[in-house]
């Protein structure tokens, strides 16, 4: 005959075996997460890799530099890494760039499978506090860059815009991608800063459909990077189809030494800083990153494979085909032009948020 315990009953001991058993349960299922966490992250960037997909987010549409760029990588980089995981382009337009930075933020694992480059618009427009980013860019994990564009403005045969000094005296339609682009952003700060008559033409997808709006003669001009233009369109600037009016950097265009920058439409020092200010992203060029939060082994493993790619004899041979400039950087470089980024003081910010127009 059973005895039960002083003060208790069958049913109650009974329910107290089951909250025992759910409880048991619990541990059991967390401990074996626990260690399934640990397994993983305890895995080698090799063993992590082998037998992966790492998505590369190209943040505009099919057609344009970054399209051209990214898929380059994309072609090369699974490579050097160390597992050598297939490596997937897959374009995010929006925003101008902004969603493919949110996405790295917000939705995107932090396990290493997912890269992006990104428009080096995004660290001035946080900086100027611009809606609905949800973005750091100083968490972010650079990865390196492949080129560092030569911002160019470039204007129809036909147009009767040819030269630096004709954007202060005649209004200039300039084909825009949107409000984080470079055509707008820098459109916009040079009407405000230095006195240029810039209007701009909206709603074109990527820098492709700009440069056909051009051709068709809906704008004036656009902005391209160089490196881009002379592969892209050769044939405008061999059957002189185009004018190089300007260059938004202070460095010259080898091949074109006598196109001027529009850093000398700037007449005082405070109209230099807010040039410095906003152009200085150029020097980002096609930044590559990680999301935050990636394990540091991982992260290191892919910054090493991009150096390595870009001294790969391959890699070089398959871009000289492809007709595309290399101006590589290191993840190092694009840390530091955050860095000096974020240095800018209130007074300049200020300065620079006034033509900010979002």
């Amino acid at each position: 005959m059973k005895t039960w315990m002083a003060g208790t009953s069958p049913a109650m001991t009974w329910r107290g075996c089951q909250s025992l058993r759910r409880f048991a349960a619990r541990i059991l299922t967390a401990t074996t997460l626990s260690l399934t966490t640990y397994a993983v992250a305890a895995q080698t960037p090799e063993e992590f890799y082998r037998g992966k997909t790492i998505n590369l987010i190209i943040p505009n549409a099919p057609g344009g530099s970054f399209d051209l760029y990214a898929r380059l990588a994309a072609s090369h980089l699974g490579r050097f890494i160390p597992g050598h995981p297939a490596i997937v382009a897959q374009n995010m337009p929006g925003a101008a760039g902004m969603q493919a930075a949110n996405y790295l933020t917000s939705l995107a694992p932090k396990d290493g499978t997912v890269l992006s480059v990104l428009v080096p618009n995004i660290t001035l427009a946080q900086i100027l506090g611009v809606a609905s980013i949800a973005y750091d860019t100083r968490r972010f994990n650079w990865i390196g860059r492949i080129i560092a564009t030569t911002a160019t403005l470039f204007t129809w045969h036909t147009s009767g815009t040819k030269t630096l000094s004709d954007l202060k005296t005649r209004e200039t339609l300039v084909a825009s991608t949107g409000p984080l682009s470079q055509a707008e952003i820098n459109s916009t700060m040079l009407n405000g800063v230095v006195g240029t008559r810039f209007k701009l033409i909206r709603g074109y997808r990527g820098s492709g459909e700009a440069a056909l709006a051009v051709e068709r003669g809906e704008a004036d001009g656009t902005l391209m990077p160089w490196e881009f233009l002379k592969s892209a369109h050769a044939d405008w600037l061999r059957d002189s189809k185009i004018s190089i009016v300007a260059i938004y950097v202070r460095r010259p265009i080898a091949e074109r030494p006598d196109v001027r920058s529009v850093y000398d439409l700037a007449e005082t020092s405070e109209q230099a800083n807010v040039l410095r200010l906003f152009l200085g992203a150029d020097e980002m060029g096609h930044p590559i990153a990680m999301p935050p939060d990636v394990p540091r082994d991982r992260v290191e493993a892919v910054r090493n494979a991009l150096m390595m790619m870009v001294r790969d004899p391959e890699f070089l041979a398959d871009a000289a085909k492809r007709k595309l400039d290399l101006l590589p950087g290191s993840h190092e470089e694009l840390e530091r032009t955050v860095a000096e980024a974020f240095a800018a003081s209130p007074a300049e910010i200020e300065i620079a948020r006034k033509y900010y127009k979002q």
